[in-house]
């Protein structure tokens, strides 16, 4: 798996990426897909605000994101799992 770099600064982490970060963490050093984050906070999937609080994660160091090949039309999915 392709591990990515931030790309930019992150703002300070809200109340709702401390909510995100809390579901990383029930499965530590587990990859999880955005589907998977989803269920683990109740709802069906994630709306694009926690896909961006996510890449916020990840650009804090509390997140890594990872990019691996699946066999969909778009051939690729993002997977994320907390850092200690």
């Amino acid at each position: 798996m392709k591990i990515l770099e931030p790309q930019y600064r992150a703002a300070p982490m809200t109340d709702h990426a401390v909510k995100i970060l809390e579901a990383l963490q029930t499965r530590p050093g587990e990859w999880l897909k955005r589907k998977d984050i989803a269920e683990l906070m109740g709802r069906r999937r994630l709306t694009p605000y926690d896909i961006e609080l996510l890449q916020r994660l990840c650009d804090v160091g509390a997140a890594e994101i990872g990019k691996r090949p699946n066999p969909t039309p778009i051939g690729y999915e993002y997977a994320y799992r907390a850092l200690k």
